[in-house]
């Protein structure tokens, strides 16, 4: 039996019950998105799967109404999913359970978060890239086409910043600074093993406003990095000159990024 991928949480292996409609292409690509969809009813996953017996059209995953998971294409293989041969080959495509029909087509929380929970282990652990506007789609950035419809679209903020949080999650914890860099003072607070609510704020506040990660030698993302030159670059990106751009936490740097000071 073909493996499903290695996630945290049960897969339901589907992948060769749809592999013998013929409805997938066995070629491999170098996936760079993902594409949530909405499957066009309250399926199960064995109800998108006897669509897909009869219908020529498959996807990567299928997550329930209880935001359960089932895989039916290999990660890295083509699925007739966007209706888009550049989408088919570069994305990775997750459809989602309906909880109602159209016009609104509204999707369950526990289906829409697991979605993205799903989303944030691909980015981290097949793309390699952090989920963002530019490589976390719905299907109609592929085609002309609804999907994943009106309800899904209202609430893209909040699936986006979903999946970031996962893909921050899969992507591990704590990173060690380079011994050839100097902790800043009250660095000890910030790398306690968790992740620094000050630092997240910064950190978001700053992609938000287009600004580049200053991330120094750990790859931190929106862990605390634990060093004054990584402190003192994003100092600098919020406007502080010549002393105030020391490296050091301190109550104006908080200030202004609205964070509370503590």
């Amino acid at each position: 039996m073909t493996a499903t991928i290695a996630y945290d949480r049960q897969v339901s292996n589907l992948i060769d019950k749809l592999s013998a409609t013929g409805h997938v292409t066995h070629k491999s690509y170098k996936k760079t998105s993902v594409t949530l969809h909405h499957n066009g009813g309250r399926l199960s996953h064995q109800g998108v799967l006897d669509v897909w017996k009869t219908r020529p059209a498959s996807a990567h995953f299928d997550v329930d109404a209880a935001g359960s998971v089932a895989q039916y294409v290999k990660v890295n293989e083509y699925a007739w999913a966007v209706g888009n041969m550049a989408g088919n080959q570069r994305s990775i495509s997750i459809e989602m359970a309906n909880a109602t029909l159209a016009p609104t087509w509204t999707v369950t929380e526990a289906t829409w978060k697991n979605s993205a929970r799903l989303a944030g282990w691909l980015f981290a652990k097949v793309i390699g890239e952090r989920p963002s506007k530019s490589n976390l789609f719905y299907h109609h950035h592929w085609s002309s086409t609804a999907c994943a419809g009106p309800h899904m679209d209202r609430i893209y903020a909040k699936v986006l910043a979903a999946a970031q949080e996962a893909y921050d999650h899969f992507k591990g914890s704590h990173p060690v600074p380079r011994s050839d860099i100097e902790p800043f003072p009250g660095a000890s607070f910030f790398h306690t093993g968790k992740k620094s609510p000050i630092i997240a704020a910064m950190h978001r506040r700053l992609v938000a406003e287009g600004c580049k990660r200053y991330q120094s030698s750990a790859n931190a993302d929106v862990w605390g990095p634990g060093d004054a030159k990584s402190y003192a670059a994003w100092q600098h990106k919020l406007g502080f000159e010549g002393a105030d751009a020391n490296g050091i936490p301190g109550k104006t740097s908080w200030d202004k990024l609205h964070v509370p000071n503590v």
